[in-house]
């Protein structure tokens, strides 16, 4: 363990090898021994022989001088956060304001209601101005319902919406 110490070796420099910093290690093989090293380095992914050999030294060295690894960092899941942001200043809406709007939308549906059953059971004939009128103030109402989240009301003014433009 003090040798360790004495060589100051870590983890990281067992494996890299430095561009300019970094010291060549020559060691002269037979021709066979090279081929069978440049076939453990193709078969273990590795760019050449001289990665192999610096793998291998690092593995002895590891093993001879016990050099401490790093700790491995543990990755944690990003965190999804969705945030919905309203657009016009709808916070400040206050109860009133919301129970005449409310109010306004369910006059509309009752008014489309009321002139398709007519129209439907023969009563009145088909106007397309009153139609109109009613799909101005049926678009109004929409844009309404979906600012105050009033998704019952939405999804009947969506219906009420399809009916009318069947009868223009």
């Amino acid at each position: 363990m003090n040798e360790v110490r004495e060589f100051d070796l870590t983890y990281n420099d067992l494996f890299r090898a430095p561009d300019k910093e970094g010291a060549i290690v020559s060691v002269r093989v037979h021709r066979k021994v090279k081929a069978v090293l440049e076939d453990l380095a193709k078969k273990e992914g590795l760019d050449g022989v001289s990665e192999l050999v610096r793998y291998l030294i690092a593995g002895y060295l590891l093993g001879k001088y016990n050099v401490e690894r790093p700790r491995e960092r543990v990755l944690v899941e990003p965190i999804v956060l969705t945030v919905n942001v309203q657009k016009g200043g709808n916070a400040a809406v206050d109860d009133v304001e919301m129970d005449l709007a409310a109010e306004e939308v369910s006059v509309v549906i009752r008014d489309v209601e009321d002139y398709v059953k007519k129209v439907r059971a023969g009563v009145i004939p088909r106007n397309p101005e009153i139609a109109m009128k009613l799909g101005k103030k049926l678009a109004k109402a929409l844009k309404t319902a979906k600012r105050l989240g009033m998704e019952e009301e939405y999804m009947l003014l969506m219906r009420l919406k399809a009916q009318l433009a069947l009868l223009e």
